[in-house]
């Protein structure tokens, strides 16, 4: 039996079109949807590229394909997603938690990282964020957090923050010291993305250029300088997630530019 729920958000997907509610999904408006997509078909954002990994967490469990890291370990969010389920770093108050991917990439082809995520916070609370990136798996051994070589940061820093209270929606660029002399870009009060599912994207170039893009749009450039010992990497998924919010990712891309 067809599924016309999922049928119809599958569509409406690749069509680009915006979230349809369930009670407005009809067998007419699936077949309207099919014919739309035969007649007008959309290229997805990776499909021109060669794909090395993806994760959609539709199997409602976290696969043999990751490695975890940190305590309490993370969790698969069965009701919550982009569609549901996701991946739910489920860190606490003091230290991280999350996934390290057992396949490594090699990063002087070039390399693009996207993921779907979803930050939540009470306005007084903090401790709640969602990273991503490459890690060098030399460094980073059994349950230990990754050695992060680029990465992705989105976190929330409210009231409770005793550090750096009242920056709320922040967004850290992260490129380890050890691979470029410039400082790491930390933008603040950036509350567009919050409450919501957005798309966050780094592109690694092969001369080591580093973009970072929300849904699409660039919000920076960091230059890198990648040694080539560096030559094989692997992927992260992390954060924060405490009682003050939430802190998700879905629908996972790895592919060269």
């Amino acid at each position: 039996m067809v599924n016309v729920k999922k049928t119809a958000h599958s569509l409406s997907a690749k069509l680009k079109l915006k979230h349809i509610p369930t009670q407005a999904v009809t067998p007419t408006l699936i077949l309207m949807l099919t014919l739309f997509a035969f007649a007008f078909p959309v290229v997805e954002t990776a499909n021109a590229q060669e794909i090395l990994f993806s994760d959609g967490f539709q199997s409602g469990e976290i696969s043999d394909e990751w490695t975890f890291y940190g305590d309490p370990v993370s969790v698969i969010n069965s009701v919550n997603g982009n569609p549901a389920p996701s991946f739910n770093n489920n860190g606490d108050s003091m230290w991280s938690s999350g996934i390290k991917s057992r396949q490594t990439f090699r990063i002087h082809d070039g390399l693009v990282i996207q993921c779907d995520i979803f930050l939540s916070c009470h306005p007084r609370g903090t401790w709640v964020g969602s990273f991503f990136g490459i890690h060098d798996p030399a460094l980073t051994s059994g349950n230990s957090e990754p050695s992060i070589v680029v990465g992705f940061k989105y976190l929330y820093s409210g009231e409770l923050d005793w550090k750096q209270p009242h920056l709320e929606g922040k967004l850290v660029l992260v490129v380890s010291r050890f691979y470029s002399n410039e400082t790491n870009p930390v933008l603040i009060h950036m509350n567009d993305w919050l409450d919501g599912w957005h798309t966050f994207k780094i592109e690694i170039s092969p001369e080591g250029l580093c973009s970072y893009f929300v849904n699409d749009s660039l919000i920076s450039n960091v230059q890198a300088s990648f040694p080539d010992s560096l030559d094989e990497v692997g992927i992260f998924l992390g954060g924060r997630a405490t009682s003050w919010g939430t802190a998700l990712h879905d629908n996972l891309l790895v592919y060269v530019p």
